[in-house]
């Protein structure tokens, strides 16, 4: 089926919202966690659906449709058995994103129930035509056990989603705080970074809009998502300290354009945001890489950057996957189907091994 083609005007501002026309998916335990931080923070996005194997996930949900894939009686071994375990449940979700036009899946990769069904919603998006949008959490540097599931399901999104946005843990790691602390607070940074970019309605600020976000995303290349945080007035280096997270992650000379939005006081002037944004440049791109911002100027606390930049046609998360490295060696870059993945997922214990 042909993917809609969707313009600027099919999503202006409406009160209260976008209604049914735009869905978010969380995905397992953290992309139910960052959806539900999500829906408490925008206006402007209202339906809101949630899917996992775990009931806790969804437990504590008040606001958005859910959806509870039955894992108990035989248990999770690997993603491609959870797929397997949900698909008497797509006729469900195929009911609930059947007036969406666009779809964001957000996931955390890397465990069964995010590795297993966030391609599964993005194939599902898919065939009903839907711009789909996924916002992928992948796994700790340490959760070594995690990275091949994670990037087996990640070059599975990729080839099926319209847009994939990563973000690195590691990159969102509070080092100094609680662990449970830590978790909540990347939660709530990538909720608050995802509506911050795609459009808030608080006064003292301008967003740079679902719109634009999502025309952002549509390429072949990865897009990446870093956020700094520095004090109140330090925007220039709030700015350089999300910027320089991508170092980490991907190639920085790839990136051909940046979407920056930043959170901080009334007071910024625009010879502050002129000099805060003007050297990202230097940082990512090789000095021709368009820049669009936001701001939000209600922060009484601290200033925060939030950075995306797409263009990169790899990132360290593809070796992951070393499987798909050697196929496209000896066989081509070809597309697999969600069904063939179990004779890959096989070979991981022979990997471990090595």
């Amino acid at each position: 089926m042909s993917e809609k083609i969707t313009k600027l005007t099919d999503f202006p501002y409406s009160n209260p919202g976008y209604g049914r026309k735009v869905a978010v998916v969380g995905v397992g335990s953290a992309g139910c966690k960052i959806a539900a931080q999500l829906s408490k923070e925008s206006k402007l996005l209202e339906h809101f659906v949630y899917l996992s194997c775990d009931d806790h996930d969804i437990a504590t949900i008040t606001k958005g449709e859910k959806i509870l894939v039955s894992a108990t009686a035989t248990g999770k071994s690997s993603p491609t058995h959870v797929r397997g375990l949900a698909h008497e449940r797509i006729p469900e979700l195929r009911q609930m994103l059947s007036d969406s036009d666009i779809v964001f899946i957000i996931a955390g990769l890397g465990g069964c129930d995010g590795s297993g069904l966030a391609p599964l919603v993005a194939r599902e998006a898919r065939s009903k035509g839907a711009v789909s949008v996924a916002v992928l959490v992948m796994p700790y540097i340490f959760e070594k056990p995690k990275h091949f599931f994670a990037g087996v399901a990640l070059r599975q999104v990729r080839d099926l989603a319209t847009g994939v946005i990563v973000i690195d843990n590691d990159e969102l790691l509070a080092q100094d705080m609680p662990v449970i602390d830590s978790y909540a607070l990347m939660n709530q940074k990538i909720a608050l970074a995802l509506n911050k970019l795609l459009g808030s309605t608080e006064q003292h600020e301008f967003s740079i809009g679902l719109n634009k976000v999502v025309e952002f995303v549509k390429s072949n290349s990865y897009s990446v998502m870093c956020v700094g945080d520095c004090q109140l007035s330090e925007y220039k280096q709030a700015v350089m300290e999300a910027a320089g997270h991508f170092s980490k992650i991907v190639d920085t000379s790839q990136a051909s354009h940046s979407l920056v939005h930043l959170c901080t006081e009334k007071s910024i002037t625009m010879k502050d945001l002129s000099a805060s944004i003007g050297g990202l440049s230097g940082v990512l791109g090789t000095g021709s890489m368009q820049i669009e911002f936001g701001l939000s100027a209600n922060s009484t606390t601290t200033t925060t950057a939030i950075i995306m930049a797409t263009g990169f046609r790899t990132t360290k998360f593809d070796s992951y996957d070393p499987i798909d490295a050697a196929l496209k060696v000896f066989a081509g870059n070809l597309e697999q189907d969600l069904d063939d993945s179990p004779r890959y997922e096989s070979l991981l214990s022979d990997l471990e091994a090595e």
